[in-house]
């Protein structure tokens, strides 16, 4: 009578992809950011030098350098761990490389990926108890 209990039909999900073409100008603009960012790193510390990694990170990841994203992202959350931006792009960069591992039925990468993402867990866990 008011349709308690039935379920509804479920619409198909649209998987989206994230696929961008930069710019010329853009990757440029990327690029240069990186060298002045790397350079930065040399004069700073602790917090500071986690979110200059997490600003490298983010703009390899923006020009599709998943690998250079990840030592990047890795660098900034071993200089202070935390659960912001690097943290949780770290983490689908993980996951979709452990997906890649999967497909390719590549079982060491599958399991460095797997292990990589419980390590992420354990930070997750670590900085929401405060004990770092």
């Amino acid at each position: 009578m008011f349709g308690f209990g039935k379920k509804k039909a479920k619409e198909p999900k649209i998987e989206s992809t994230e696929f961008v073409l930069l710019t010329a100008e853009r990757k440029e603009e990327l690029q240069q950011t990186i060298s002045i960012k790397k350079e930065e790193i040399n004069h700073s510390t602790g917090e500071q030098q986690a979110k200059i990694y997490e600003e490298i990170g983010l703009a390899f990841y923006e020009l599709g350098e998943e690998d250079n994203a990840i030592d990047s992202f890795e660098k900034s959350i071993q200089a202070k761990k935390s659960l912001g931006t690097a943290y949780k792009t770290l983490l689908k960069l993980y996951n979709k490389k452990r997906a890649e591992a999967a497909q390719a039925n590549d079982e060491e990468s599958l399991q460095l990926y797997l292990k990589k993402m419980d390590q992420m867990m354990q930070v997750s866990k670590e900085v929401t108890r405060g004990v770092f």
